[in-house]
């Protein structure tokens, strides 16, 4: 009895670790360096999904673009301008040898013609979210509550349009808008496993728990919303006044054009 027990420890422990040794090196790679950003045959995240990529773009385009993405679109590559543009986000460097990005992509090949794409994040419930949920968002973002790993405040390197939040750091990018240019998948992955290198020195040691994720998310959905919201609205409004200065000079034209009448027909009365 004694002896199953300890063969059934056994196997539990190094079960992961033989799966580990097992995994593909370009599976591995994937998981590790893209599967936040990216998806295989699921959809964009952050970044655009990899399904066939290597018959869109040559494999030396692609190793250059992963070595150092910010290089290929200082140089005027329209793709990768194109690119920057549409998704609104530098790659990260990734430091991977030559037989590694051949790997990766090789893997990136077998995943997408077998349709054995990566599943991305799931996305986040906003349904049933609540007040208390947004609060306590809003708490963790300012650093009002501290996260439980010690990790840094949003606040410190980011600043966001939210009337009950002081204006914050100016060192990353402004996250009032950031559900309107991505899907909530890719922001919950880059808070579960962070691409950037200022993110990773923040939180690579300290990384935030599912339920601290959760209420930022829905802090950061509900500011998204209301200030779309009050976009609408000022729109809406602005719409309303050139409609009501458009009719007041099409009054004026034709009181214009009844006056002078007017007048001419007095004038020859005379």
């Amino acid at each position: 009895m004694k002896n199953k027990i300890f063969v059934s420890l056994l196997v539990s422990i190094l079960s992961p670790l033989l799966h580990l040794q097992a995994q593909d090196p370009g599976e591995k790679l994937f998981t590790q360096k893209c599967m936040v950003c990216h998806t295989i045959g699921r959809g964009d995240l952050v970044g655009p999904d990899l399904a066939n990529v290597t018959t869109r773009r040559t494999e030396s385009w692609i190793s250059k673009f992963v070595i150092s993405p910010q290089s290929v679109i200082n140089s005027g590559d329209s793709t990768a301008t194109a690119l920057f543009k549409k998704y609104k986000v530098v790659m990260p460097d990734q430091q991977l040898s030559s037989n590694e990005i051949k790997s990766l992509l090789t893997y990136i090949d077998t995943a997408g013609s077998s349709a054995k794409g990566n599943s991305p994040l799931s996305a986040f419930d906003f349904v049933s979210t609540n007040e208390t949920d947004i609060e306590l968002g809003r708490k963790y973002f300012e650093g009002t509550i501290r996260f439980s790993n010690g990790g840094a405040a949003c606040l410190s390197c980011h600043n966001i349009d939210n009337a009950s939040v002081f204006n914050g750091g100016l060192l990353a990018k402004d996250l009032t808008n950031v559900f309107s240019r991505y899907p909530s998948s890719g922001v919950g992955g880059i808070l579960t496993s962070p691409p950037f290198p200022a993110m990773i020195d923040a939180f690579g040691n300290t990384p935030l728990t599912t339920d601290e994720i959760n209420a930022l998310l829905a802090f950061l959905n509900h500011t998204n919303k209301s200030v779309t919201v009050n976009n609408l609205s000022l729109n809406a409004q602005f719409d309303l006044l050139l409609e009501a200065i458009v009719i007041l000079n099409f009054i004026f034209i034709l009181f214009f054009i009844f006056w002078s009448r007017v007048k001419k027909n007095s004038v020859h009365s005379k």
